[in-house]
């Protein structure tokens, strides 16, 4: 080999090395950007609903995968509209994320100044939490797995709207029509994931717009997820979370995902150091859309 050669030849294969690096780091880039980050501090473009989605904690309608995520509560969720309602789905398969939501309780914030704050905004609390109003509830284990998601969702019996209207707040036995036209619904699908979905009509949000046109606006939707207040006999060490009257996880559903069983038997034990007694607040700004050709 000529020592021309020689460099020509090492030359080539170093470029070659370099592209290939620089593809495979393109890929990983994609893969990971896949889904936006609760973090992301800019408004991201809403997605247009083609079709409205049905709200019965299903999420077969839905478009797989969600195309946003938290990674601290280990969920994803959803924000979408067509001209008429703002969709929320979420889903978690974390069996804490579950237990929270489920016993803690959750409120959706709807802010129209597109601030990652519940000041001056609309609320849905939907779970209310059966910690926070009526105490721990302790249910015996009993029956197949598949009812133990059931007994899970027995904790779920009202919601309450809050600055939807002139009333102020409402409240509701969950199943229960409001004026508002809001509809939500949360189960488990076959894969033990929890599913909430809600469709909330843009007039209720906007109240005193004079206009249907809402495309473009931006708007802060915000989900606040509360802990489970510690009882006695709770304890939280190293290892994790030892919860008394046996709140542990279970298999439950015909897909034998990981869910939560209530019962009064031994101690669950749950890691994470006490994220499940701990409020989380997830904020999404995002600008509603409008369809393709659409000059609305």
């Amino acid at each position: 080999m000529s020592p021309v050669f020689k460099v020509k030849f090492v030359y080539m294969s170093r470029m070659y090395i370099s592209l290939a690096l620089a593809t495979i780091i393109l890929a990983g880039y994609s893969c990971s950007s896949s889904k936006v980050s609760s973090n992301a501090g800019y408004p991201q473009n809403n997605l247009w609903q083609s079709q409205p989605l049905t709200i019965d904690g299903d999420d077969a309608d839905w478009v797989k995968p969600l195309p946003y995520h938290d990674d601290k509560e280990k969920l994803d969720y959803f924000i979408s509209n067509d001209s008429t309602n703002l969709y929320i789905a979420l889903t978690s398969k974390d069996p804490q994320t579950q237990q929270k939501i489920l016993q803690g309780g959750m409120t959706v914030w709807f802010n129209t100044t597109a601030e990652k704050t519940n000041q001056g905004a609309a609320g849905i609390s939907f779970p209310t939490g059966a910690g926070r109003n009526k105490g721990r509830t302790t249910l015996p284990i009993s029956g197949s797995a598949a009812t133990n998601k059931v007994i899970a969702l027995d904790n779920v019996t009202d919601y309450t709207l809050f600055g939807f209207s002139d009333k102020g707040v409402e409240s509701f036995d969950y199943g229960q029509t409001n004026n508002q036209g809001i509809e939500l619904k949360i189960d488990f699908n076959n894969s033990g994931e929890l599913v909430y979905e809600a469709a909330v009509p843009l007039h209720a949000i906007y109240p005193r717009s004079g206009t249907a046109r809402f495309a473009g606006r931006n708007i802060a939707v915000g989900f606040i997820i509360d802990g489970i207040p510690p009882q006695p006999g709770d304890r939280e060490d190293g290892g994790g979370v030892s919860i008394g009257g046996g709140v542990g996880m279970g298999s439950y559903g015909s897909g034998g995902g990981i869910g939560l069983s209530i019962g009064s038997g031994a101690l669950g034990r749950i890691g994470g150091k006490g994220k499940r007694f701990k409020q989380s607040k997830i904020w999404q700004v995002v600008s509603l859309a409008k369809p393709q050709h659409s000059n609305q």
